[in-house]
């Protein structure tokens, strides 16, 4: 037992750590909020903030002020080493002392730009997809650009402020099921795309890392592609593996 907890902040405790486990949650994934984690279980929310404050401590929760509870880095978090995994980017913002920010640049919907593209997302060369420009910053400090691409045939009703909170919670919102995996490609590269130099305020040829990855849904369809080209001097990549 950790010292200085109360019986009920245990069970509170093992509850939420349970749930990680029992549901293969990854760090990143929303958790119950504290008033539905004192219904279930039946104790006082007073009781559910001090446990939660325990597991925060230890890194094995996050809390997003706005948001809620959050799954942390401790632990086994990449479902045997299936995909590379960026450290939760709230996590990492706010054991800098930042809170992390997401902001659509630009949205528009554009016919697939490629063959290759088309392939990935399983979708005809002349279907149209979502692009998306989003960046993400540590309070007013871009650290990442992603280029966002979804299916339109996927996500025909799309509220572009839901990706300022949560790409993936929003994606397993619309089709009720759960993102699952991720196929990634890794390059070091020099930035020298003005808009990318200006959005990421970066100096030419400035060291970056791209990340070229196709997201799959738990039934094995892909949901999207997305190319990210990251300052890995602010926002560090992570990777967990297990060999079973």
């Amino acid at each position: 037992m950790i010292d200085g907890i109360t019986e009920k902040q245990k069970e509170v405790v093992d509850y939420l750590l349970g749930k990680i486990k029992r549901e293969g949650l990854l760090p990143g994934d929303r958790l119950d909020t504290e008033i539905a984690i004192a219904k279930n279980i039946g104790i006082t929310r007073a009781t559910v903030r001090e446990a939660t404050r325990i597991l925060i401590e230890q890194q094995r929760i996050y809390r997003v002020k706005g948001s809620g509870l959050f799954v942390g880095s401790i632990g086994k978090s990449n479902h045997a080493g299936r995909f590379h995994a960026l450290s939760p980017f709230d996590f990492q913002a706010q054991k800098k002392g930042y809170k992390g920010v997401r902001k659509v640049i630009t949205a528009s919907v554009i016919k697939v730009p490629s063959a290759e593209m088309a392939q990935a997302l399983r979708i005809k060369n002349s279907d149209k997809i979502y692009k998306i420009l989003r960046l993400m910053c540590f309070n007013d400090i871009p650290v990442a650009l992603e280029y966002i691409h979804l299916p339109v045939n996927m996500f025909e009703s799309m509220e572009f402020s839901k990706l300022e909170i949560s790409k993936y919670s929003y994606i397993e919102q619309i089709t009720a099921k759960k993102v699952q995996r991720r196929e990634q490609n890794l390059n070091a590269i020099n930035v020298s795309d003005p808009q990318q130099l200006t959005l990421l305020k970066l100096q030419h040829n400035a060291a970056a890392l791209e990340i070229n990855e196709t997201v799959y849904l738990d039934d094995g369809t892909p949901c999207e592609v997305n190319i990210a080209i990251i300052n890995t001097h602010l926002l560090q990549l992570r990777q967990n593996t297990e060999r079973t």
